[in-house]
């Protein structure tokens, strides 16, 4: 075997190169320094492959290359251009808005309600004439900002354009506020014992048993709100209808009694009772009712109170009876009252 000679050294020794090699950070690059160095210093070339746990043809090509053109040719590494990506940019954004927008059960692709990677495969077969494989699919749709969440709802029926003036008038409202007024915030809601199951901390491999009796107490509250300073009314009761309603009008009326009740709520049948309203042109000094747009309960903040409200209570809990439950509310309610700034940041008022 003809034995690797170094036929121009470029002006370097192995003492020069030996310094060259300290200062490359890359392993690959400086093993080719040190195969040229080590020939240089009259190692034979399949001795320089064994030290450096390469094959002789590999310790050949670097020294033919520093022979040509010196360490810049030796160190110049030419990478493969890159592969094309399996869809355009214009396909993958045409492929965005068709999952964003469409099902595949619209488009006639498919019974289902959802796109997944298998629909989504045939899909882009079919569509673009390209083969991709699952996987590659799910790095995609994470490279175009696409993420698998579960949706929320929104109702339907919602107006838009209601909704928006709506708030302008309350934005509105909320700086004619003066002293003897008062902005509340108003609603119902029930609390049933079967009502959340929540993600929790458990031993590995036991899912946590929440017992039931199969059948449900449950315990009705009515609930106003300031959204300006926190402060908040509840009042429990056995059922939501006019006559419990009435009742939490009067408790407003007996904690209010010097100021004039601003109140928001929804369009409820009992909120429009014949003897809630009876109730109101007797004591028209004293309320002022401002009634949501339909199907828009999320613009009333003590949605959110209700969330809360029943995470705290029901959660991962069982609740025997109707008492077991007002007891847990008793104690939500005492605990609120002497947290209006958390109140505040619960409904995403807080200043």
């Amino acid at each position: 075997m003809k034995r690797l000679k170094i036929t121009n050294d470029h002006g370097w020794t192995p003492r020069t190169l030996r310094k060259e090699e300290k200062k490359i950070k890359n392993i690959s690059l400086r093993q080719r320094v040190m195969a040229v160095r080590l020939v240089m210093e009259g190692y034979l070339g399949k001795d320089v492959a064994s030290m450096l746990n390469l094959c002789r043809q590999s310790v050949a090509f670097y020294v033919s290359l520093f022979n040509e053109g010196g360490l810049d040719l030796l160190l110049d590494r030419k990478y493969p251009p890159g592969r094309e990506p399996f869809l355009t940019l214009e396909q993958q954004q045409e492929l965005k808005q068709t999952i964003l927008t469409h099902t595949p059960a619209e488009l006639g692709w498919d019974i289902a309600s959802s796109w997944n990677t298998r629909i989504l495969q045939s899909y882009i077969r079919e569509h673009y004439e390209v083969d991709m494989s699952r996987e590659g699919i799910r790095k995609l749709l994470h490279r175009m900002r696409l993420s698998c969440t579960r949706p929320t709802y929104t109702l339907a029926k919602g107006d838009a354009e209601q909704q928006q003036a709506f708030e302008k008038q309350m934005e509105l409202i909320k700086k004619l506020i003066t002293p003897d007024m008062i902005l509340l915030y108003a609603d119902e809601t029930h609390v049933r014992s079967y009502q959340i199951l929540r993600a929790t901390w458990s031993e590995a491999g036991r899912q946590k048993q929440v017992p039931t009796y199969g059948h449900h107490a449950h315990v009705s509250v009515f609930g106003a709100v300031n959204v300006l300073n926190g402060d908040t009314l509840l009042q429990r009761a056995a059922t939501a209808n006019a006559t419990t309603f009435l009742d939490f009008l009067k408790l407003l009326k007996s904690r209010y009694s010097d100021k004039l009740i601003v109140l928001v709520l929804d369009n409820a049948r009992i909120h429009h009772a014949k003897m809630v309203r009876d109730f109101l042109r007797q004591e028209g000094e004293s309320f002022h009712l401002i009634f949501l747009p339909p199907y828009s309960p999320q613009l009333n903040p003590i949605e959110r109170l209700w969330k809360w409200l029943k995470d705290a209570v029901i959660a991962n809990v069982f609740h025997k009876d109707q008492m077991d439950i007002d007891q847990a509310i008793a104690r939500f309610m005492e605990y609120i009252d002497q947290q209006p700034e958390e109140v505040l940041r619960r409904l995403g008022c807080a200043a």
